[in-house]
């Protein structure tokens, strides 16, 4: 017989050993499947609601240190702001620069700046509203052309002499040979050259020859 086999034999049991009394210890706590389950599925929830908190909140904002002022340096106001500077000039009592309410409107301006007697603030939108920067210029009344070289001398009372530059259709229609027709071409040259600056320019009024101005040159003065 083998070693092995003869160890096999001496080995096996006869059932006629001794059993160890050995006394387990009893669990204090037992879970039954059903608990170790719902236990599992609170861990579960709980893990998963964590998760989405810390998932969602905000990150911390951090301060920037372009927006923090210089040690010693105020703040800088926002850009945002309730007035705003404007330039009038031209012919105002008080040109230069205004400062007016945001919001303001050019009419506001030139109260502050007082116009001139002589402006024309009839070329101005008084109704348009101002932005910081603007410049607004006030033009003058432009004066009347005077008549170049026209005299303004008028014939001397009691000589019996009709002006030429002043005489209506109804003065001049007392002349000798002198209807309303010829009258008004009169007045219309005199309109379209600025006035008469010598009796013999009458010759240049439609139809007023040589032989009528000689009738009439006597009678009319400037």
């Amino acid at each position: 017989m083998a070693v092995i086999d003869r160890l096999t034999e001496l080995t096996r049991p006869t059932g006629e050993e001794d059993l160890l009394d050995v006394s387990y210890p009893t669990p204090r706590l037992a879970v039954t499947p059903k608990q170790a389950v719902i236990a599992a599925a609170v861990v579960v929830v709980a893990v998963a609601v964590w998760a989405v908190w810390f998932l969602q909140r905000p990150d911390p904002v951090e301060p920037s240190l372009a927006a923090l002022p210089e040690v010693g340096q105020e703040a800088t106001p926002g850009e945002e702001t309730d007035e705003i500077v404007v330039s009038v000039v031209g012919a105002v009592e008080k040109p230069g620069l205004i400062t007016v309410p945001a919001g303001s409107r050019v009419a506001d301006a030139l109260l502050s700046a007082l116009p001139l007697l002589d402006a024309d603030v009839t070329a101005l939108n008084q109704a348009q509203l101002l932005v910081d920067g603007q410049q607004i210029h006030v033009p003058a009344r432009p004066e009347a052309p005077a008549h170049d070289g026209a005299p303004e001398a008028q014939p001397p009372a009691g000589s019996g002499l009709v002006s030429l530059n002043s005489a209506d259709v109804t003065e001049l229609t007392t002349l000798n040979g002198v209807g309303e027709a010829t009258a008004q071409a009169i007045i219309d040259h005199r309109t379209s050259a600025g006035g008469f600056t010598a009796i013999e320019q009458l010759q240049e009024v439609k139809g007023i020859g040589p032989a009528k101005f000689e009738q009439l040159k006597d009678h009319v003065g400037l």
